[in-house]
Formats: C-alpha cells, sequence, structure tokens
C-alpha cells in the first residue's frame, strides 16, 4: 500500500534526468493518475496497483513535457548552432511508448485481449 507522496517520491525519481522537474510536478501526475483508477489522493493504492499507476502518470508526465516544450525553436548565428525543435516531439512519442506499455500492462491485469480477424483477401 502506498499513499500519494511515496508515488510522488518514486515518480520524482523516474525524472530525475530531466530538468526543472518538481515533486510538485510529480505529486500532480501521480494525483492524476489516481484520479483516473477510481482513487482519492487521500487513499492509499493496493501494492498490485501501483506499478499500473506510476506507469499512466509517467505517461501523464511525458504528455505534460511535451505540451511545455513545444515552443522550442531552432537557430544559428556565425558561430553556433542551436536546435531544440525535436524536444517536443521526443517526449510526445515517450508519452506514446509508454501509453502502449500501459495499456499492455493493464489489459494483462484485467484480463481482457482484443485481436482482429486478418482479412482473407489480403
Amino acid at each position: 500500500m502506498a499513499t500519494i507522496t511515496e508515488l510522488s517520491q518514486r515518480l520524482l525519481k523516474r525524472f530525475k534526468g530531466v530538468p526543472n522537474i518538481t515533486i510538485d510536478d510529480a505529486t500532480d501526475w501521480t494525483e492524476e493518475a489516481m484520479l483516473e483508477h477510481g482513487y482519492t489522493s487521500s487513499q492509499t493504492v493496493p501494492s498490485d496497483k501501483e506499478s499500473l499507476i506510476l506507469l499512466y502518470a509517467q505517461t501523464e508526465g511525458a504528455r505534460q513535457i511535451s505540451i511545455s516544450t513545444a515552443h522550442y525553436f531552432s537557430y544559428s548565428d556565425s558561430e553556433e548552432q542551436v536546435d531544440k525543435s525535436m524536444v517536443s516531439e521526443q517526449y510526445r512519442k515517450l508519452s506514446l511508448d509508454l501509453k502502449a506499455e500501459y495499456d499492455g500492462k493493464k489489459s494483462s491485469v484485467s484480463g481482457s485481449k482484443f485481436r482482429g480477424l486478418i482479412r482473407g483477401d489480403r
């Protein structure tokens, strides 16, 4: 069983290499994930749901970073070049990868699976 504070600390460790991420950011993302899974911020999360909630919070974090870095740009002058235009795109891709991982983990926990049939004429 974990509280929002414990989960937020664990999430912050996962984003330790990302500049300007604070415990407040991690707490917001964790709270969002808890609410999405039917828990309030005052409740404790069962051990079997912790990794699922943290994965969802990571997805939310990467999505928020992508949004906040969307204005990054590139420039060059005679001596220097700076290109930060792809930062947002990389975080967006990371968010999509994390979402796919989350969906896979969630379906394995819930036991639901979906398979599409291959058409014979293709």
